[in-house]
């Protein structure tokens, strides 16, 4: 339903904006590609890398790094239920 969809469109806002009040730039950009938060589309660590201009060894370490702090964000709660609908 359109009621549907503009709630997950909310919360894939705040999700983005909970992503650039805890992670650097190139943290939230990372997450962005990978979890499809802009367009819906996922991406896998290599398209990441290759979009990002770095090894798949590399973001993958910072894929964990970020996971963790998001982990630990204050907003975990909100950020672990959204990332497991799309992940």
């Amino acid at each position: 339903t359109d009621a549907d969809l503009v709630e997950r469109l909310q919360f894939r806002a705040d999700v983005i904006a909970a992503l650039a009040r805890n992670l650097t730039p190139n943290e939230a950009r990372l997450m962005r590609l990978r979890y499809g938060l802009k367009d819906g589309i996922s991406r896998s660590l290599a398209e990441c890398a290759e979009a990002m201009g770095c090894s798949r060894d590399k973001c993958r370490l910072l894929a964990n790094s970020c996971l963790k702090k998001l982990r630990e964000a204050d907003e975990a709660d909100g950020l672990q239920e959204y990332l497991l609908t799309v992940a």
